[in-house]
């Protein structure tokens, strides 16, 4: 399985119209990151194609292609490695609990979840 993932770091390989990928992963920091402009005819088999929008031609099997805004209190490594920093009360809090003593709160316990986007 290729990774092309966060293509920052890991360029994506220059492929030539017609190309089939297959169990590679190309997912994306931001929603709607546009790769292989220009490129036809291209077919992603059982590919992870998150936050990706391939060419309009391109078809998709078994591949997965979603959006959404990372969270980095959901996924600690995206803060470690620099990509994305929430607050602790970010937006991507779903729920959250109170920890009380005495009557006393001490502490609040965020739950995250990334938002999906369209």
């Amino acid at each position: 399985m290729a990774n092309y993932s966060f293509t920052s770091n890991k360029p994506l390989p220059e492929v030539e119209n017609g190309h089939t990928f297959e169990m590679c992963n190309f997912t994306q920091l931001e929603p709607h990151t546009k790769i292989f402009e220009g490129i036809t005819g291209l077919t992603f088999i059982k590919c992870n194609l998150t936050n990706c929008d391939v060419p309009e031609d391109a078809e998709l099997i078994g591949s997965q292609n979603i959006h959404f805004e990372w969270c980095s209190n959901a996924h600690p490594w995206l803060a470690e490695r620099g990509f994305v920093n929430c607050e602790e009360n970010c937006s991507h809090v779903i729920d959250s609990d109170t920890v009380t003593i005495d009557g006393i709160t001490v502490d609040t316990i965020y739950h995250y979840k990334n938002k999906g986007v369209t």
